[in-house]
């Protein structure tokens, strides 16, 4: 057949401004970026040089090294003499926290601060008939002001049960008793518990999540600006206080600009700060939140007994500075850790064996009938105890749950400035753009590389293969093998976003973390990630259609060679985002990152086969052919084909190869952002459920 010249005709619309709109927010978003990177690196080079005047006592705040604490020194009570190293006088402490220090210290330390009464946990049996499986029965206490309360007991006593129950964070079971939280009594199974433990407590748990890239300040600082809100005063006074914080709990000040250290999504493994240094951390971002309450779940796993010993006499003292409880899981203590506590509940096959003060043990062990152990000896021995001991039917329980004070302080955290929607995106953000695409260069760069890199070799393999001499339209074979070479093109769009399983896995762990204290809402997570992704996705669509495009001469003769880039580029950008968005929801929706690539394996080769550009579609049984309209990569092909031969003589082919339903670029780029859209959405709804099962 013998090609046709090729006359000019109008470009669309829809894909111009489309492209040309990516095209802006991806310079926008870059110099964005770019900025962040920058104040980051003003802001470390500013740190440095006040750290260095603190430690040579010329520091701009003229202190030097005896900077004024805004934590210790703000309770006067008998305990204070065990910080009293720590803490400077009331004189020292900010102007704005004077009312917050005034009001705690009328807080009487010896009324309790939660109290709870016949707390019961119960599951229904898998098997018909049989009774409810109870793993916790009648456990009833309190906790006052200041102190550190333990929880011990052998392994199935009900510890992370009860620790769930007292924290608001138990999702699964039949749940019975009572409460009383800062004076306000309630039931331990209704939402109005868990919302109120939600805003006075804070929660550290076993094996703490980092960013392993994000820096100590960073993760303080973050926790900080997303319970508390903006500092009214200015961010340098938050960024004084994180400091302080990070002061208190003994991270060293080189280590607080460095990586906290971890695996990366993907396997890369980063030194960073110890086991000892990253529970301290957990520590820090757990107070700079400013709770009432700190539930800690085996705050010493992990560690040597020195420094078991060093955390938790941090804890005791931030409690009696901070006026702040804290109930801590605890398999086996040493006696030096196991005396640091003021109170102990001892829990076996999920019965309350003990729930007193300390000083109250040799009683329990008269009581028992036991002789008292050596004091080094009294932790292993009282899990002994434990263990054989035996329900008394005449044990008297106590008839009225113990009433807590402080509803003034709750009614204070209630009335707290929330952070706003667009600070808590925009701190979501940073830390998303910092961490995984700055810092992260085996997801940014080696993904852009990749993208570059791929279209290299294909531009290679299909070296002028839509070339046509002096200007003229493709002829049908060269419009077929043209069509080939965009097959490819889409396919990349589709099959790299797998990549980013492992890291979209990453995220979704922490965000269950996160989201369990109300940092933020799923939505923002997501919509960051859809920000994130889109940008990420132009730049490699952007690199790909630089590259691809001349190489292959895919130009559409009808149009001029700018605006047919342009279309082009906004067909690959929306495929590509497409496609990223359907890997994001696999992942959401996916157990594990195993069955999340399967999952997203045998979509992409169904969408594959329906796509048309393998086997066209008069070849394929009529039966069929309905799946080709659920088929992304069938408008995405689609929408790549009419930007080749819109408006030239071999457009035809479109009709013979049954491509012309939609019949333009603009309706294909239509349904493609509605597939974006809908994906998007869905992930949104389905993070949301993600919550964790305790």
């Amino acid at each position: 057949m013998e090609s046709k010249s090729s006359s000019s005709s109008s470009p669309e619309i829809f894909p111009l401004v489309l492209g040309g709109l990516l095209l802006v927010c991806n310079v926008a978003f870059t110099a964005f970026t770019l900025w962040v990177v920058f104040r980051k690196r003003v802001e470390n080079q500013a740190q440095a040089q006040e750290e260095e005047g603190a430690t040579t006592g010329t520091g701009e705040d003229g202190m030097g090294s005896k900077r004024s604490s805004w934590v210790f020194g703000r309770i006067a009570s008998k305990r204070a003499s065990s910080a009293a190293t720590f803490a400077p006088s009331l004189n020292n402490i900010q102007e704005g926290d004077a009312a917050e220090v005034i009001e705690e210290t009328m807080i009487n330390e010896e009324e309790a601060i939660l109290s709870w009464k016949e707390l019961s946990c119960s599951y229904p049996s898998k098997r018909s008939g049989e009774p409810n499986i109870t793993t916790l029965s009648n456990v009833s206490g309190h906790i006052r002001y200041q102190e550190l309360v333990a929880i011990m007991g052998g392994s199935g006593g009900g510890k992370s049960t009860f620790m769930d129950i007292l924290s608001g964070r138990k999702t699964l079971g039949n749940l019975s008793g009572e409460m009383s939280v800062l004076g306000t009594e309630m039931s331990p199974s209704s939402m109005d518990c868990k919302n109120i433990l939600r805003n006075v407590a804070a929660y550290v748990p076993q094996n703490e999540q980092f960013f392993p890239n994000q820096t100590p300040e960073e993760a303080v600082e973050f926790a900080a600006n997303l319970k508390l809100g903006r500092d009214e005063r200015g961010d340098h006074v938050r960024k004084s206080r994180v400091r302080e914080m990070l002061d208190l709990v003994g991270i060293p000040v080189k280590a607080r600009t460095r990586s906290i250290g971890g695996t990366l999504a993907g396997g890369v493994v980063l030194r960073g700060l110890s086991g000892g240094e990253r529970k301290r951390l957990a520590l820090a971002c757990a107070f700079a939140m400013k709770p009432k309450l700190i539930f800690l779940d085996e705050i010493t796993s992990g560690l040597d007994s020195e420094n078991a010993v060093v955390v938790i006499d941090l804890v005791k003292k931030l409690c009696v500075n901070m006026n702040v409880a804290a109930v801590v899981v605890i398999h086996q203590p040493s006696y030096e850790v196991f005396s640091h506590f003021d109170r102990l509940v001892m829990l076996c096959k999920g019965k309350c064996v003990f729930s007193d003060k300390l000083d109250c043990i040799p009683s329990f062990y008269d009581e028992i009938g036991r002789a008292f152990p050596e004091k080094y000896l009294l932790p292993a021995d009282l899990l002994k105890a434990a263990s054989e001991w035996k329900p008394d039917p005449q044990r008297v329980q106590p008839n009225e749950l113990i009433k807590s004070c402080g509803k003034s302080a709750l009614e204070d955290i209630k009335g707290r400035k929330k952070p706003t929607l667009g600070l808590q995106f925009r701190t979501v953000l940073v830390r998303h753009v910092m961490n995984h695409y700055i810092r992260n260069v085996t997801n940014l760069f080696a993904r852009v590389l990749i993208y570059g890199l791929s279209a290299v070799l294909l531009g290679l393999v299909f070296w002028k293969i839509g070339e046509s001499p002096d200007g003229q339209d493709l002829q049908l074979f060269q419009a077929e093998a043209a069509f080939g070479a965009g097959l490819f093109l889409t396919q990349i769009l589709f099959l790299l976003p797998f990549a980013q399983i492992s890291t979209f896995f990453f995220d979704k762990n922490l965000f269950a973390s996160e989201s369990s204290i109300g940092l933020y809402p799923a939505w923002i997570y997501s919509l960051t990630q859809v920000v994130l992704e889109t940008w990420v996705m132009s730049l490699c669509a952007l690199l790909q259609s630089a590259i691809a495009i001349p190489m292959m001469s895919l130009w559409n003769m009808s149009i001029s060679k700018s605006a047919s880039f342009i279309t082009m580029f906004s067909v690959f950008c929306v495929g590509g985002a497409v496609g990223n968005s359907i890997v994001l929801l696999t992942s959401i929706l996916s157990f594990s990152q195993d069955f999340a690539f399967l999952l997203g394996s045998a979509n992409v080769i169904f969408f594959l086969a329906m796509s048309g550009g393998f086997v066209p579609y008069p070849y394929m049984e009529s039966w069929i052919l309905w799946l080709q309209w659920i088929s992304p990569i069938k408008y995405s092909f689609q929408a790549f084909a009419w930007s080749l031969l819109s408006g030239t003589s071999t457009a035809e082919l479109m009709d013979q190869l049954e491509l012309n339903t939609p019949p333009n670029v603009s309706l294909n780029l239509v349904i493609l952002v509605g597939i974006f859209c809908l994906c998007s959405a869905c992930s949104v709804v389905a993070l949301s459920r993600q919550k964790e099962v305790r």
